[in-house]
């Protein structure tokens, strides 16, 4: 009876204890993470106005190429590959007593009120072989490069033409937006 009696209590502290297996398997996981840093050609501060001052209706302006230019350093922070693309945004601005303030939009051609917008992917020492026109307003933009691998720059061209006749003679502020996606 000893016995009986020393085999239950081991029978009920096997039950007790739970006899198990276990295995086990880990996840690692990463995010896609995208980040978009806009810096002088020479890459020595943040890239923040392309100041054109007046010019005449019509007029075109292109970023200039080398390390002194004033194009734009796109420094790709994304660690998967991306399309970049383009859109521009502006309002009418505030009064300035020359004509009546009309907001600016952007177009497939310069005219009236409407700007023609350009740009594209070049080097260092050389504008692009094409450009692509940015008459999108929205978030998703216009690709000018797609494809391109993580962690990896390029040098911005942007081409601007100056509506053909205007409403006013006020100082237009265009925002342009690259969009890493």
């Amino acid at each position: 009876m000893k016995n009986f009696s020393m085999l239950m209590l081991a029978v009920i502290f096997a039950v007790s204890i739970g006899w198990a297996v276990e295995n086990s398997f880990t996840i690692t996981v990463t995010v896609e993470y995208l980040q978009v840093d806009l810096r002088t050609a020479d890459d020595a501060e943040d890239y923040t106005t392309w100041a054109l001052g007046t010019v005449s209706a019509g007029e075109t302006n292109t970023m200039t190429t080398g390390s002194g230019g004033n194009h734009v350093l796109v420094k790709n922070g994304s660690n998967v590959s991306v399309d970049f693309s383009a859109y521009s945004t502006t309002a009418a601005p505030a009064s300035c007593g020359y004509g009546s303030p009309t907001a600016w939009t952007a177009g497939t051609s310069a005219g009236a009120d409407t700007y023609l917008l350009e740009g594209g992917k070049g080097d260092l020492s050389s504008l692009p072989s094409s450009w692509t026109t940015f008459d999108d307003a929205s978030p998703t933009g216009d690709v000018y490069a797609s494809g391109e691998a993580a962690e990896t720059d390029h040098h911005f061209y942007a081409r601007f033409t100056a509506p053909t006749s205007v409403s006013d003679g006020c100082e237009h502020t265009i925002t342009v937006y690259i969009v890493a996606q």
